[in-house]
């Protein structure tokens, strides 16, 4: 509205900034969490005003045994663009973690927690929604929001319909440097999305939710019927750091899809 030149981001620390991009003059900054380990590694995305901020975390590297795993959900923020208010806020795990028992070293052990969100929103004008795919959960026992499609309200953040492409996958560094004593028992295998969900619009009028896995699978939901599964292919054999890791893209009705 003011007609200003604003660079809109986000930092490893977990704030999102609006910076006048003539004379890069701070606007506002906002923390998107308290979480100590609280970052955004996803880009916001604009859409009338409105800035839609991704939240994840480092506090899947809970190696050290005296750590008290773990308390970090994933959340995802809608904020307005010219003032930095926040409009809603919705977490990707309903009820904050509690305390479930003790590591054999005798320190405190949360849950639920993880299901961070590594990637950019994605969204649906059409059904006034905002989709994103979360990775995996922090400890046991794993969210049912963990490596899953979630959709939330543009409007007001509410949960709409979720649909988890990996059941019980909980996994922290710690199942795989230094000591393993805040690994979960699942032990991973770390399977999350981390790609940004693409929604294509068909020739012939219906709309595809196209999803890549680190599993090494690209899934296709249907948008109109709570992330029904359409199809999935397999692309590779996929593990912690394969599979479709980061992006993928659309030409037309061909996805792109890289392992």
């Amino acid at each position: 509205k003011s007609g200003k030149r604003v660079a809109l981001f986000g930092d490893l620390n977990g704030r999102a900034y609006a910076v006048d991009a003539t004379n890069g003059a701070l606007l506002w900054k906002l923390k998107a969490d308290d979480h100590p380990t609280a970052t955004i590694t996803g880009a916001p995305v604009l859409r009338a005003g409105v800035l839609y901020v991704p939240v994840s975390s480092l506090e899947e590297a809970s190696a050290d045994p005296a750590y008290e795993c773990c308390t970090f959900r994933g959340s995802v923020l809608a904020v307005a663009a010219e003032t930095g208010e926040v409009l809603w806020k919705s977490y990707t795990i309903l009820e904050p973690a509690k305390e479930v028992g003790v590591t054999r070293a005798g320190v405190k052990r949360f849950a639920p927690s993880g299901s961070p969100i590594w990637n950019s929103p994605t969204i649906d004008a059409k059904r006034r929604l905002l989709y994103v795919g979360t990775g995996e959960a922090y400890t046991s026992p794993a969210a049912d929001t963990s490596d899953s499609v979630l959709a939330f309200a543009l409007d007001t953040g509410t949960l709409v319909w979720s649909l988890q492409l990996l059941a019980k996958d909980a996994w922290n560094m710690s199942c795989f440097i230094g000591s393993s004593v805040n690994c979960p028992e699942e032990n991973g295998p770390d399977l999350d999305i981390g790609a940004p969900p693409i929604l294509v619009s068909l020739a012939n009028g219906k709309d595809v939710l196209v999803v890549g896995q680190k599993s090494g699978v690209v899934h296709a939901l249907d948008p109109q019927a709570k992330g029904a599964v359409l199809w999935q292919r397999k692309i590779g054999h996929g593990g912690y750091a394969g599979g479709v890791h980061w992006g993928m893209a659309v030409a037309g009705e061909t996805v792109f899809a890289p392992n």
